[in-house]
């Protein structure tokens, strides 16, 4: 055999031993992918403008409150600075660690919680009830279903003894003619904002009906 040849047997060795070796690490790394457990407005995964971290951050902050802060809003003046995505994956945040969560959708425009958990819009009801999803430890009451029962702060006094925690989800707020009734009905609040402006006006408001502010999101414009 040529010495040549010996070099071309050694590299062919050489490359089976580094695939026999690099294999069973591709694959353990396959096995770890699996189905997010954080959902986007899209069904994929939460792009890098917001990544799963900050929903952990609010779950963890909320989780931390006093127990007397129990309902908890999510409040912004424009509807595009509050994706459905940031209260509905911290409501499974919190579902997650054992505590029992509602979430209430105030955006009927969009009915975003009713579509996120594939729930039937044409099931209204003259008397509704927290909606359970598939999730253990979360509930949901959608947009829809306020149709009937428009007075937030009865909703949140009927349901608090059922839960740990009942999350608001209200963009827009600074547009809905009751928009105080529903700040009274909250005892804490993480403002949503694109703009500064925006995030005085809301701190402003929260201020003058004492709801206690936890927290200021800035979403990427």
């Amino acid at each position: 055999m040529t010495f040549g040849g010996r070099w071309e047997i050694i590299g062919i060795i050489a490359a089976i031993i580094t695939a026999i070796a690099v294999i069973p690490i591709l694959l353990k790394n396959r096995k770890r992918r699996k189905i997010p457990d954080t959902i986007s407005e899209n069904n994929e995964t939460p792009d890098d403008k917001w990544p799963e971290e900050n929903y952990e951050f609010i779950t963890g902050r909320i989780r931390q409150l006093d127990k007397k802060y129990k309902s908890i809003l999510f409040a912004s003046a424009q509807s595009e600075a509050l994706p459905v995505t940031i209260p509905v994956n911290v409501a499974i945040g919190l579902a997650k660690s054992n505590k029992r969560c509602l979430l209430i959708d105030l955006d009927a425009n969009r009915n975003a919680v009713a579509e996120v958990f594939d729930l039937d819009s044409s099931q209204t009801s003259l008397h509704p009830e927290p909606v359970k999803t598939d999730f253990e430890n979360l509930w949901v009451w959608p947009a829809y279903n306020l149709i009937q029962q428009i007075n937030i702060g009865k909703i949140v006094e009927k349901t608090a003894g059922n839960f740990d925690f009942i999350l608001i989800n209200a963009p827009s707020l600074t547009n809905y003619p009751d928009c105080g009734q529903v700040i009274s009905a909250a005892e804490a609040v993480f403002i949503c904002s694109q703009t500064t402006a925006d995030a005085t006006q809301l701190a402003g408001l929260m201020k003058s009906l004492n709801c206690v502010i936890i927290g200021h999101v800035q979403i990427p414009s």
